[in-house]
Order: structure tokens, then sequence, then C-alpha cells
């Protein structure tokens, strides 16, 4: 039976970062999730859809560029749901695959 300094339950915001402390000073650490993916309701469900979900807006509409330095920009003229579900879900899944790299380590 293996021993530990620390068991997270729970990899959301606070779990992960107090996993990565607790290792950083050298504590054995067990982190148990009940999800998939690390990063809790704010990567998943929260804050990092609702965000990268506007910023996909802004992006694929030129929103942003149109005005930088007069240079011309060019969009699609027809922005799909799936367009905006595509951009997001790639987002998720870089962050959440930051979080499990920051585990590993």
């Amino acid at each position: 039976m293996q021993t530990y300094d620390l068991a997270v339950i729970g990899l959301g915001p606070a779990g992960h970062f107090g996993a990565i402390q607790a290792a950083k000073l050298g504590k054995r650490v067990v982190a148990i999730e009940a999800a998939e993916d690390p990063g809790g309701a704010a990567a998943i469900t929260g804050t990092v859809p609702s965000k990268s979900l506007r910023e996909a807006t802004l992006h694929l509409t030129g929103l942003r560029q149109r005005t930088h330095y007069g240079a011309h920009y060019r969009v699609k003229d027809d922005v799909t749901f799936d367009d905006l579900i595509g951009s997001t879900a790639k987002i998720i899944r870089h962050e959440t695959g930051v979080l499990r790299d920051q585990l590993r380590r």
C-alpha cells in the first residue's frame, strides 16, 4: 500500500493549485478527480468555455482586426455555430491538457 502526505479531492482551480504547491514542497500527493479532465467547472463548463466562445466570436467575425493599422482582414462570410463550438472545444482541450501536464510533473 502506498502512502501519501496529501490527498486532493477534486482538481478544480483550488485542488489543482494545492496539489502542485504540495508537490513543489516535496510532499507525496495523490489527486482524485471524478471527471475525465482536470480543471473542474471553471475549465469545462464555466469560465474558460464562456470566455473562449466570446473570443472565437470576435476572431471569426474579424471585429478586433478590422482597424489594426488600417490592414485588411478577411473573415468568413457565414460564421456558424459549429465554428464557434469547434473553436471553444479546441481551447478547452488545450487548457485541460496544460493542467494535465502540470499535474504529471
